[in-house]
């Protein structure tokens, strides 16, 4: 299944590929990612991007390794991470099945 995440969603993670403690934690998607791209993490430093894409997520407990820009080290990072989308379930109201909507909108006799 594909969403159609954007910044500021709210997900829950539902998968991982090394990390299995971040299943079952809520995060806040920051932004899309490609492999190679730079980013800040919360301390100031800036990372860069070893997966072909992902989102970078923050939320109380998370697990991430970060890629230092400047030496090129790989460090566990806390409260923040790349996820992979299809391991990222929206908790937001349009990700129901388009049937059970249907049947929502379906006028009372």
């Amino acid at each position: 299944m594909s969403h159609q995440f954007k910044p500021g969603d709210l997900a829950l993670i539902v998968g991982a590929f090394r990390f299995v403690e971040n299943i079952g934690k809520t995060c806040t998607l920051v932004q899309h990612l490609s492999k190679g791209d730079i980013y800040q993490l919360p301390d100031g430093r800036k990372a860069v991007t070893l997966a072909e894409s992902g989102w970078l997520v923050e939320g109380d407990g998370i697990i991430g390794l970060a890629c230092l820009l400047v030496d090129g080290d790989v460090v566990r990072v806390d409260d923040i991470g790349v996820a992979n989308p299809r391991n990222l379930m929206p908790l937001r109201g349009d990700f129901e099945p388009e049937q059970q909507k249907a049947k929502e909108a379906e006028p009372c006799a």
